[in-house]
């Protein structure tokens, strides 16, 4: 316990100050909810004329440096439908432990105490952040149709929902399906693992997916775009942290909350920035350029007595390529 401690101090002396703030139709060019419905290069190889060979350099949106965007998406029963699927598809999650990302690895004392408190999390399907290209596709040729089968109609609405949005086609990179991320209550066995999630959030970042794939010459990563779609939340709520910064690091441009330019910002100074949180909704999609310095915000669960709670979303990033917006998980 003294150890215990002892640790939380060190954290708290770094993290704390971050607190002081508080089916679609083929033919309109985009994904059918088929998972072989929209490969990149289907018309490639099926002998036609490449795509963007009379294609705009750039799409006509942008979101650049601003809150994030909340689009109505999925209605309450089918978020319920949902969940429930996921639920019943327990035994394909995968188990995340901290570090399993690179903004945990950013602080190893706070990684450690995780671990040692056994708190994890989980992600069902190809998930980017947390594999490389062909550990994704491996992934994929395992559990692709079964992702399509239980969740095809909240893919399909989350092609429509982007595309009023956006302004252009929509497809699913590859055909695949977009994954989940889960926090659930149940790896919080002890008051201190409790204790630790209300006290202390996850490491702020950049989304930095679509910048570490492969992908055609040319393409501007820049104009690219994150996005998550609450299934089940917390009672109390929960949502995204965003602390007052941004950063296009295709341009290396740095600019503060009112669009000041700024110096580059260390993880430590990351931490002493004045923040807010957004608030998400089950069923409606949170739309954002991941140029944000954001988190996962800390909880606020009973320490006492027996909880059930889950954090379940939808994940996805996207990038427009060759005349169409293409997302993936």
């Amino acid at each position: 316990m003294g150890l215990w401690r002892a640790a939380l101090t060190v954290i708290g002396i770094l993290i704390a100050n971050g607190d002081r703030a508080e089916g679609p139709s083929e033919d309109e060019g985009t994904c059918a909810a088929s998972s072989q419905a929209c490969d990149i290069g289907e018309e490639e190889e099926a002998g036609q004329a490449p795509r963007n060979s009379l294609r705009r350099q750039f799409p006509l949106y942008h979101h650049g440096f601003r809150e994030p965007v909340d689009l109505p998406c999925i209605h309450e029963e089918l978020a319920e439908e949902t969940f429930a699927r996921l639920l019943k598809l327990r035994e394909q999650w995968v188990t995340r432990e901290a570090g399993s990302e690179d903004t945990i690895k950013s602080i190893p004392g706070y990684e450690r105490i995780l671990k040692s408190l056994g708190i994890s999390y989980f992600t069902l399907g190809a998930i980017h952040n947390y594999m490389n290209d062909e550990e994704c596709k491996e992934m994929v040729a395992k559990i692709d149709r079964v992702m399509w089968d239980h969740f095809g109609p909240v893919y399909k609405q989350v092609v429509q929902t982007l595309e009023s949005q956006l302004g252009e086609p929509v497809r699913l990179y590859r055909g695949h399906h977009l994954a989940f991320r889960i926090l659930s209550s149940e790896v919080l066995k002890s008051r201190e693992a409790r204790e630790i999630v209300n006290k202390f959030h996850s490491p702020p970042h950049f989304d930095g997916v679509i910048e570490s794939m492969d992908w055609p010459e040319g393409t501007q990563t820049n104009h690219s775009i994150s996005f998550t779609l609450p299934i089940k939340l917390p009672v109390n709520g929960h949502g995204l942290k965003i602390y007052h910064a941004y950063h296009d690091s295709f341009n290396n441009i740095w600019k503060d909350y009112e669009l000041n330019d700024i110096e580059p910002i260390s993880n430590a100074q990351a931490y002493e920035l004045p923040s807010h949180i957004h608030k998400y909704r089950v069923g409606t999609l949170a739309l954002h350029s991941g140029m944000e310095l954001h988190c996962i915000p800390s909880f606020n669960v009973p320490l006492e007595g027996d909880i059930e709670w889950y954090r379940a979303t939808l994940q996805g990033w996207g990038i427009w390529l060759d005349g169409s917006w293409h997302i993936l998980s």
